[in-house]
C-alpha cells in the first residue's frame, strides 16, 4: 500500500513538472516589461522605481 502511494505521489509530480516547462502564450511580452538593470516589472511609460528610464522592445 505504501509502495502505491509513493508511485502515484511521484507521478504526480512528474505530470506538474510537465506542465511548468509548457510556454504559454504572451510569455515574452512579460520577460519585455521588465527593467533589464533591477528585474521589476514596469507599469506604464514612465521610468522604473530604480531610475532606469530604457526598456527593452
Amino acid at each position: 500500500m505504501l509502495v502505491k502511494i509513493a508511485t502515484f505521489f511521484l507521478v504526480g509530480i512528474a505530470i506538474l513538472a510537465m506542465f511548468g516547462r509548457l510556454k504559454f502564450p504572451g510569455q515574452k511580452k512579460l520577460l519585455n516589461a521588465k527593467c533589464p538593470k533591477c528585474g521589476r516589472y514596469k507599469l506604464g511609460q514612465g521610468p522604473c522605481a530604480c531610475g532606469h528610464t530604457r526598456h527593452r522592445d
